[in-house]
């Protein structure tokens, strides 16, 4: 009986050993994702942080519907954005844009225009422009 005895504790010691370490790894895999996570999470905050826009003027092309509005805006802020990747809200609804400019991307202080098409409804009109590091500015304009 007390072989047998000795077996088990030899049994059960490696599995203990064998399950300590698997433990291990995945406790150390998980501290690693968190680590990357959090350092992303800085890395996106800075550049929120360093990311602001002004929307300089709002015109439209006529007092018609539906009318073009072009948009001047200014990067104000010192992180270089894309410009292809704004977002332009009129009144709450998401549209697209075009732009004359070749180069996507906006450096700090530079001003650009861009043209939102097909614009339909008289009265006051709230326009909001977001960049890729979530960073807006609103304005409004009547027709």
């Amino acid at each position: 009986m007390g072989f047998e005895v000795t077996v088990v504790t030899i049994i059960f010691f490696i599995s203990a050993v064998i399950l300590g370490t698997l433990s291990f790894e995945t406790l150390v895999s998980s501290s690693e994702l968190v680590n990357d996570a959090s350092v992303e999470q800085y890395e996106m905050q800075s550049k929120q942080l360093q990311t602001d826009i002004t929307i300089d003027a709002l015109d439209t092309n006529n007092v018609s519907t539906p009318h073009d509005l072009t948009i001047t805006l200014t990067n104000t802020g010192s992180e270089t954005l894309q410009f292809d990747e704004l977002n332009v809200l009129v009144d709450g609804e998401l549209k697209s844009y075009s732009y004359s400019e070749t180069a996507s991307v906006w450096s700090p202080e530079e001003t650009r225009e861009l043209v939102v098409s097909n614009i339909f409804g008289f009265g006051s009109h709230r326009v909001k422009v977001v960049t890729g590091n979530a960073v807006s500015d609103y304005s409004s304009y009547n027709v």
